[in-house]
């Protein structure tokens, strides 16, 4: 019987053969079958075309019917032209900086002009400073490439100073050369992780400085909060050259919660004291010149007072350890007398400091700490003032007062009659040219309140030097 039943439905299916073939050139019916593309069933893709009336499935129900909303959402972004960066990787790229970017720092005189091309997801960037006091030049190159999961900067660098222009020497110049290896991994908008590898190749015009031809190869690992777009904590965590140094806080990118903070731990590649070479008065160690652990972190916060004023408050704490101390350097200064390099270790003075003081070797020491406040009242905002071809379009009044402290130890730095306390008044302004030119002017004067007590004087810095007045200001351009 099961073989008969068989051999019906196949002569019934043989038989039926025939009436589909013909119908296939007949038109087709003019049944509600067109309407069918424009009202596709939810958990149908909409790149997918509508089925046409011949088909003999088009009557059919959906398998996927029970699906009401399609679990493949990535299938529309298919549809549209693939994305330059991925998700996590785009979160790095400061979209806002312009192309060029030109910027000014008076008064001392330095210029920076970069030029940037994004080429799908590598950066290729080009960068040159120049202070036109002091002749200093500094020439940057790097790529940058931005995967899925995590991004990479190599770049080279060429630095040339000149700390003692005017005076009858002409070879007091300062070089350092180098390259690097920068790895970010974006976690989400707000939390990236870095790991650095850089080498760094010492030359002074002075045959006789300490760190003349010596070399400094070091690996860096940090955690950065907040915004990605902060130049000084981008400092801290990756490279710490050729970035802008604002005078003030009022148009930098501050993280959610109004907080930003990062801190990097920086290991040089010597981790083990090296054999003393008497010949050479110093450490023979395995690779490079140089060993000591590094410790920096810094935070900020903004606090709002009233409706439209507001408060930067910037900490900032640095530390070396595991450094040697080396013999046969006692009439040396002190900054020359343990295994770091001098630029590298931290200075009270400067924009990025207590604005009253100078980033002289008075300065400077391996312990330091420093808290920054910066009031901003409006004068006005989002207005339209013009004079000539400038547009002021917003201004803020500026209270400042910062204290810090710098020394060669711990015991230093916690000490009261140490601190030296300044505070200044300036303002900071948003102007556009031609509409097509914004630019960002902040003026800045401080003076010392409170200067340093001098006691222990062979283990810290001339503190008879850390005091006076500066007046800073800077133009920022944003084509």
């Amino acid at each position: 019987m099961r073989t008969l039943h068989c051999a019906i439905a196949l002569v019934a299916i043989l038989s039926l053969a025939p009436r589909v073939t013909a119908q296939d050139p007949i038109p087709p019916a003019p049944a509600p079958a067109p309407p069918v593309p424009a009202e596709p069933s939810p958990s149908e893709p909409p790149s997918e075309p509508a089925p046409s009336p011949n088909d003999a499935t088009a009557e059919q129900p959906s398998i996927q019917e029970p699906e009401p909303v399609s679990p493949e959402p990535a299938s529309v972004p298919r549809q549209q032209p693939p994305a330059v960066l991925s998700d996590a990787a785009a979160s790095s790229l400061d979209r806002r900086d312009p192309l060029p970017e030109f910027n000014v720092y008076l008064p001392e005189g330095q210029a920076s002009l970069r030029l940037r091309r994004l080429i799908r997801n590598a950066l290729f960037e080009s960068q040159i400073d120049y202070e036109f006091i002091n002749g200093d030049i500094s020439t940057y190159l790097r790529y940058k490439y931005y995967s899925r999961n995590y991004t990479y900067r190599i770049g080279v660098f060429d630095t040339i100073e000149f700390p003692n222009v005017g005076e009858s020497s002409t070879q007091e110049f300062e070089r350092v050369r180098g390259s690097l290896l920068l790895v970010g991994v974006p976690r989400d908008y707000d939390d990236r992780y870095f790991w650095l590898v850089q080498g760094d190749a010492l030359t002074f015009g002075d045959l006789t400085n300490v760190d003349n031809k010596k070399q400094n190869f070091y690996t860096k690992i940090g955690y950065q909060f907040g915004t990605q777009f902060d130049a000084r904590l981008n400092a801290i965590v990756g490279e710490s050259r050729g970035r802008i140094t604002p005078v003030l806080t009022a148009f930098r990118d501050i993280g959610p919660q109004r907080t930003s903070w990062a801190a990097a731990l920086t290991q040089t590649f010597n981790v083990s004291g090296g054999d003393y070479n008497t010949e050479k008065a110093t450490n023979d160690y395995g690779i490079g010149d140089y060993r000591y652990t590094k410790l920096e972190f810094e935070g900020m916060r903004r606090f709002d007072v009233g409706r439209t004023s507001f408060v930067f408050s910037r900490l900032h704490l640095g530390a070396f350890f595991l450094y040697d101390e080396i013999r046969d350097r006692e009439e040396r200064p002190l900054p020359e007398r343990y295994s770091l390099p001098r630029y590298e270790m931290f200075r009270l003075g400067g924009r990025e400091a207590i604005r009253s003081i100078d980033e002289g070797d008075f300065s400077i020491g391996t312990h330091e700490l420093h808290i920054t406040n910066e009031y901003f009242h409006p004068i006005f905002r989002n207005r339209d003032y013009k004079m000539g071809v400038l547009h002021w379009n917003t201004m803020y009044g500026i209270a400042y007062l910062g204290a810090g402290t710098v020394g060669f130890d711990w015991n230093q730095i916690a000490k009261a009659k140490r601190a030296v306390v300044d505070a200044g008044l300036g303002f900071e302004a948003a102007i556009s040219i031609r509409d097509d030119i914004d630019v960002f002017l902040t003026v800045l004067w401080a003076t010392a309140v409170k200067t340093a007590g001098c006691e222990d004087t062979d283990r810290t810095v001339d503190c008879g030097e850390l005091k006076g007045s500066n007046f800073r200001f800077s133009v920022r351009t944003v084509r």
